[in-house]
């Protein structure tokens, strides 16, 4: 009990960003009912907003850092964004797994956003064309401002078992290492078009920059 209590404390002398106000894009994202606030944490020297979290976690965002589950509880910089668009264009915050739900099995695309403070130990993507990948060309132009492109962009020509087509990219900010996953939904088999991947990635990429401020040391 002592080790969690001394982590947990741990946390909160991290120090949390203040709340700021939601720029438009953000603030129309349609977040689950127990899940509806908003918080800046500070991941490395990076300023992260996060929206659609529980209350608990808004009131003290440091907590953002902190796997509850762990004993002594752990805070890395480490997390997770995932959001998807529904077929009426709305943006929503997780993953809509009812084909019934907006979005659902129609949602055009959907974004998962990995951050770590390093590069992972196993790649998680060869950047080569094959049968089954391309290469979408100059995908570092549609990065936000302030991170730096690793690799990419890797798209796959045909949507799998899944039901989506995926495109990776990696990418640093200067405290952060982030992959980024952009999926687009069509039929398994179906061959997917490189514009409309860029047409995903450049909407999708606008949201990431919205949720990072990384000025480095």
């Amino acid at each position: 009990m002592a080790l969690a209590v001394a982590a947990l404390s741990a946390c909160h002398m991290a120090g949390d960003a203040p709340v700021v106000p939601l720029p438009p894009e953000l603030a129309a994202i349609q977040c689950p009912a127990d899940h509806a606030e908003h918080a800046s944490a500070m991941f490395g020297n990076a300023r992260l907003t996060f929206v659609c979290i529980d209350k608990k976690m808004a009131g003290t965002p440091s907590l953002l850092r902190c796997d509850p589950d762990s004993r002594p509880q752990l805070c890395e910089d480490t997390g997770t964004w995932i959001f998807y668009r529904s077929a009426d264009g709305v943006v929503h915050s997780g993953v809509s797994a009812d084909p019934t739900a907006p979005g659902g099995a129609t949602a055009p695309s959907q974004l998962v956003v990995n951050f770590h403070p390093g590069p992972p130990r196993v790649p998680t993507f060869n950047a080569v064309e094959s049968e089954w990948y391309i290469l979408i060309p100059r995908g570092q132009d549609l990065l936000p401002t302030g991170f730096t492109f690793v690799k990419g962009t890797q798209c796959d020509r045909l949507a799998t078992v899944l039901g989506s087509g995926n495109c990776n990219i990696e990418a640093t900010t200067p405290s952060l290492y982030w992959h980024i996953q952009v999926a687009v939904n069509h039929k398994q088999g179906t061959l997917i078009d490189p514009n409309e991947y860029r047409t995903e990635l450049a909407f999708w990429l606008k949201y990431v920059g919205l949720l990072v401020v990384d000025p480095g040391k």
